[in-house]
Formats: C-alpha cells, structure tokens, sequence
C-alpha cells in the first residue's frame, strides 16, 4: 500500500521516459565516440584503457530496453527486437566512427606540424568513414522496419478486433514436447478463407481439446496464409 497517487509518480508522467531514454542514448553514443576519439588522439599505451569502458555504452542501451519490459504500448513494441537490435548497433558504430574521423583529422594536424608520418591516420580515417556509413545505413534500416513493424501489429490488431470470424474444426491433436514442467498441446484447426480455401493452422495451446470440436477463428482476409493474423477463439460462443 502507497500514500503516493500513481498518476503523480515521476515514471508515470508522458515526459520522463521519453527524455530518460534520450538521454541514455545519447550517452551511449557519446561513450563510444569517447572511446574512439582517445585511442587514435592518445598513444595505446596511455590510453588502452579505455576499452575497458566499451562495455558502458552497451549497458546503457540495454537501460533503454528495460524501460520498455512489459509495454503495451504497440508503438513500442514495433521497435523489438530487430529494429532495437539495429539502432543499437547503429548509434555506436556512427559515432565509433565520428570519434575516428575527428581522431584522424587531429593526428593529421599534428602530423603536419610535427612531420610525422600520415599512413596510419589515413588507414583508421578509412575504418572511421566505413564505420559512419555503415551505422548510418544500419539506423536508417532500423526505422524502416520499426515502420513496418508498426504496421504490421495495428493490422493485427484490426484483425484480432474487426477481422472475418469463420468457424474452424480441430482436426489433430499432440503433445507439445518442448516443455517438460507444464504441459502443451500442439493444436491444428481446419478453416475455409473469404474465397472457400480450405486452411489448416497449427498452434501450442495449454488444454487438450477434443479433436472434432469447434472454434472461431479470425484472420486477414488480404493474406489468410500469415500466422501473425490468426487468431484463435478458444471459448465457444
């Protein structure tokens, strides 16, 4: 029991999580545009260290991901797991990149000035150019599939809510092998789409149901065949 309103605590306010993961990622990719930086403007000797904080930067990220444990949000949801995976990578390769470029362009200046040679600054600046490029790419890809993965769970939704219910018959029955504490089933219902197809679906259900019972079942009528849109009604009406 709390004295505290739950509406009145700092998470639950719009603004704090969407500043508190701004914040971690631009920490994250300040750490590893740190880290880059150092090592080529540092002698390895001095500053090989640093490595030793590469792992920072991955834990924040992984903060981000925590503080999205258990949303209900579908937005939020369509960044997992792949498009998070992707910006991940994105952000430190980008700024792993940046901190090369820039580490390069200051061994350059002094290299000039204290004529040393360039050859190995012009490698890693090479290595810093790929890097951006490719972390570039990498985020971009991200918000394309966070874009289409959003699209794809409102569609499901849709379906689950408004879609074409038809009937569909039990047809098999076995057990699910791949979980020795609770026992499931491997469930197989047999149901006709909008155009009189017959479709057959196969599911882990938590009861044994006869074979030869009915259910509904919801699915989309634009691509019947995708197992992400069937749903299965397991009370009967």
């Amino acid at each position: 029991m709390s004295a505290i309103d739950p509406r009145s605590r700092l998470r639950r306010r719009r603004w704090f999580l969407p500043a508190l993961r701004a914040v971690l990622w631009t920490l994250s990719g300040a750490v590893a545009f740190a880290i880059a930086l150092l090592l080529v403007a540092v002698p390895f000797d001095e500053g090989g260290w640093l490595l030793g904080c590469a792992p920072v930067a991955l834990l924040l990220v992984i903060a981000v991901g925590l503080t999205d444990a258990n949303t209900d949000d579908l937005a939020r949801r369509a960044r997992y797991p792949w498009p998070y995976l992707l910006w991940i990578i994105g952000i430190l390769a980008s700024c792993a990149g940046e901190g090369l470029l820039l580490g390069c362009a200051w061994l350059a200046v002094r290299g000039s000035v204290q004529g040393v040679d360039q050859r190995p600054a012009a490698s890693l600046a090479w290595l810093g150019a790929l890097l951006l490029l490719v972390g570039i790419g990498l985020l971009v890809g991200s918000a394309l599939l966070r874009v289409r993965s959003g699209k794809s769970a409102e569609r499901a939704r849709s379906v689950r809510l408004t879609g074409p219910r038809v009937p569909a018959v039990v047809t098999e029955v076995t057990q699910n092998r791949s979980d020795n504490v609770q026992m499931l089933w491997n469930v197989t219902l047999r149901f006709e789409d909008s155009q009189g197809r017959p479709r057959w679906h196969t599911l882990v259900h938590h009861d044994r149901v006869r074979v030869g019972s009915r259910r509904g079942i919801r699915f989309d009528p634009r691509k019947p065949q995708r197992r992400s849109t069937i749903f299965v009604e397991w009370d009967r009406r």
